[in-house]
């Protein structure tokens, strides 16, 4: 099965999504969220989008908590295409801060919380066809969503260039480790450098290179706070040849250097 999904309780404190994407709706009994180290004040009837790559800290307000985290792999996300959905191109919004999210009202949370109380039944029963069942499922709380969910196409975007921009954002999560160079992802898309900037730029606000640079830092910090890694070793695995690069890189982007940050 290519999705779980898992009721929050007092116990849940930590996950980890390296390669799945992440539905975490929270009904209520939460203080705060954070993701990547980037705190997201909480509040009732919540719902926040992730894709791969995130690690979340969930901080209670009491002893009751009540929630859903979905979880589900890529190609099963990607085969719940619906054309015109915003979220189906979550890739290219979801940023250091800049996570899509909502807020539901009582009556919408409850329908929500109905509808991850049948994927929960359904994923543990031996209904035949059950998989096609939880795919239902799973489109109907995307497309309730998307309609609510902050992120938007400017009027200029057009579908082709939002996908050559997604598939750029796919191969940057792949690659990121050992490229970090805009021109080695635009040959690999047979499309020159200027032209794959323009359109990043034009579709998500920023350049290319800050896509690259952003996935580092989001796995730098990641790895900081919850590997033992030396930061030397951190610096060789994200593909820069001297550490004090990747320190020179890390102290620009944050303030801090990358071993004051690993003590925060």
């Amino acid at each position: 099965m290519s999705l779980t999904i898992q009721k929050l309780n007092t116990g849940t404190r930590y996950f980890s999504n390296n390669s799945n994407y992440s539905i975490l709706w929270v009904a209520e009994g939460l203080r705060n969220i954070s993701v990547n180290s980037v705190s997201i004040p909480a509040c009732s009837n919540y719902i926040i989008f992730l894709s791969p790559g995130k690690t979340v800290m969930l901080e209670t307000e009491k002893e009751l908590i009540r929630g859903w985290i979905l979880i589900f792999s890529r190609e099963f996300f990607r085969e719940q295409y619906i054309e015109n959905l915003n979220i189906y191109n979550i890739d290219l919004f979801d940023s250091f801060l800049k996570i899509p999210k909502i807020v539901l009202s009582p009556k919408i949370g409850d329908r929500v919380n109905d509808i991850a109380e049948m994927i929960h039944e359904l994923s543990g029963s031996g209904i035949p066809n059950k998989d096609i069942a939880i795919a239902s499922l799973l489109k109907t709380l995307l497309v309730y969503c998307d309609s609510r969910c902050n992120i938007r196409w400017t009027k200029a975007t057009h579908n082709k260039e939002v996908h050559t921009v997604s598939m750029f954002k796919y191969l940057v999560s792949e690659h990121f480790m050992s490229i970090h160079s805009v021109s080695r992802y635009a040959e690999m898309m047979h499309i020159s450098p200027k032209h794959l900037n323009h359109l990043v730029k034009k579709v998500m606000g920023v350049t290319a290179k800050s896509v690259i640079m952003e996935q580092v830092m989001i796995k730098a910090c990641r790895d900081l706070k919850f590997s033992n890694d030396s930061v030397k070793q951190i610096a060789f695995n994200l593909g820069f040849t001297e550490p004090e690069h990747f320190s020179h890189f890390f102290t620009k982007s944050t303030g801090s250097p990358p071993s004051e940050y690993r003590q925060k």
